[in-house]
């Protein structure tokens, strides 16, 4: 009995491990796929709206202006729902993904396998991650700009906004107490969660709906951030 408890816990491993090698290959391969191939980035004289993809390794943000001609998103993310945040925040930061993670993982090791499992092969309920961020961001290789027209902005408006859980009144659909500081909070999402459609696939998405260059499927940053080069 012993015998086979410990060849299943080994056939286990193996095909844990296989599963991983053969996702990352996909990942790879696919992220090396590029849509949208023709896109050029507006040129500075043109009218633009720069924005920026930023990444922590694991996880990818679209992050845009607070404020500009084609909306003011604070009409949609109020900031008494955020703690610690004035008129002053230049920055609002989106990333979609697992609620459950979202919410019991404010940081890795706060990550659990029950959480880590659950997220990776079933389909879960989702939240919307939302930060304003006080500063301009400088560019480096986790903070990609990339400048847009203003059609393509609207494009991504669209886009964020139809992620949200809205209220009659247009507001989306706040989860109380949530947010890791003052600064950052979560809101009831449309869509489920997997390990296929994940939160850098939600960003990939964005992207290719603004007709940009990315790749055709992006799992991990690696995939996006490599054509924001």
């Amino acid at each position: 009995m012993q015998r086979k408890i410990t060849d299943l816990l080994l056939w286990l491993a193996a095909a844990t491990v296989g599963a991983t090698v053969l996702f990352l290959l996909a990942a790879l391969l696919l992220s090396s796929i590029t849509v949208n191939e023709g896109y050029a980035q507006v040129q500075p004289q043109e009218e633009y709206i720069e924005i920026f993809i930023t990444s922590n390794g694991v996880h990818t943000d679209i992050v845009v202006p607070v404020s500009t001609a084609y909306i003011d998103w604070r009409r949609k993310l109020p900031l008494p729902h955020f703690g610690g945040v004035d008129s002053t925040y230049y920055y609002v930061a989106f990333g979609w993904g697992d609620r459950r993670f979202y919410m019991e993982t404010p940081e890795w090791k706060d990550l659990t396998p029950g959480v880590a499992i659950t997220a990776s092969l079933w389909p879960t309920r989702t939240a919307m991650h939302v930060e304003y961020i006080r500063s301009k961001l400088i560019p480096t290789k986790r903070q990609r700009p990339l400048q847009i027209t203003p059609e393509q902005y609207q494009q991504l408006i669209t886009y964020i906004d139809n992620s949200f859980v809205q209220q009659d009144n247009g507001r989306y659909m706040h989860i109380s107490g949530s947010g890791y500081s003052g600064q950052d909070t979560f809101y009831e999402a449309h869509g489920r969660f997997y390990l296929l459609k994940n939160c850098n696939n939600w960003v990939n998405q964005g992207l290719k709906s603004m007709g940009v260059r990315t790749a055709v499927w992006a799992p991990i940053p690696y995939a996006i951030m490599r054509h924001l080069r």
